[in-house]
């Protein structure tokens, strides 16, 4: 199965896109926190089997333009999701599902509460900053804010300040567990890729609540959810489940990553029977 690599126009800088060719439906996916498009690969080929799929990397990520080099920018990546869907429209696709993990599980549902779309699956998402603020810590918010400030100074002389995506447990990174240290396998060989992101977006994730738009969303929304997830709490997706119309949940017995992981073969699954279903 092999994707077709196609550019297109967003925010006057083109980004990059896998395009699995399907007929009349078709599955808008994008990757998380700092990732890569060749991280969800394997999901994409999973949908792959049953709709056309559009796999694509923000800009400043990956193959798509932009400078500095991943930078994290929320109202620029919900404008990369919507030229995308429009696009995934353009070529003919009469029925759109939105799949997001992690940072984009909370894109989707933000995109569903103001667009008609028809189907959404929502994995380990980001549904509350407040939430993850929290479960981060006080002291590395601080130091993540202070960061944040730094890069926006530098940003004005053009300069950035980067900060660790990930690093072990009591170092100084935007997540720092155990648990966060499975990050690296999810990233393959040969991408254009490293372990940082500029500092500013400690500034705006806080604020950042799709929780609070989830029950204007009105087609149907799966979560999948990991009960021993300490990125995007648990307690705080299950709550947004609850707000929303028409939803359904999955709960694994695991972690943020291991979705990505042990768990892919039945999350996928489990997915793709969704979308099945309802779409």
């Amino acid at each position: 199965m092999t994707p077709q690599k196609t550019f297109i126009e967003s925010g006057k800088m083109k980004i990059a896109t896998l395009h699995y060719e399907g007929k009349d439906k078709c599955v808008v996916m994008a990757h998380g926190f700092g990732a890569v498009k060749e991280s969800l690969i394997p999901y994409a080929e999973k949908f792959a089997h049953d709709f056309g799929v559009l796999l694509f990397d923000y800009r400043f990520f990956g193959e798509s333009d932009g400078w500095p080099r991943q930078l994290i920018d929320i109202k620029s990546q919900l404008e990369d999701w919507r030229n995308a869907i429009e696009f995934a429209r353009g070529i003919g696709y009469d029925k759109i599902a939105l799949w997001g993990t992690s940072f984009s599980g909370g894109h989707v549902l933000t995109l569903a509460s103001e667009m008609d779309v028809d189907a959404i699956v929502s994995q380990v998402p980001f549904v509350d900053g407040l939430a993850v603020a929290r479960a981060a810590g006080i002291k590395n918010v601080l130091r993540l804010t202070l960061s944040g400030i730094a890069d926006k100074i530098l940003s004005v002389g053009g300069r950035v300040n980067y900060v660790p995506i990930f690093s072990s447990e009591g170092s100084f990174a935007f997540m720092s567990s155990r648990e966060a240290e499975k990050y690296s396998y999810i990233i393959p060989e040969r991408v254009e890729w490293f372990n940082a992101v500029p500092a500013r977006i400690a500034l705006s994730i806080v604020r950042y609540r799709p929780i609070t738009r989830v029950r204007l969303i009105k087609c149907p929304v799966l979560y999948v959810v990991a009960e021993k997830d300490g990125i995007t709490p648990t307690k705080a997706t299950l709550k947004a489940a609850e707000m929303t119309k028409n939803s359904e949940v999955i709960k694994v017995e695991g972690d943020h990553f291991d979705v990505y992981l042990d768990l892919f073969e039945f999350c996928s699954e489990k997915e793709r029977e969704f979308l099945v279903k309802v779409f």
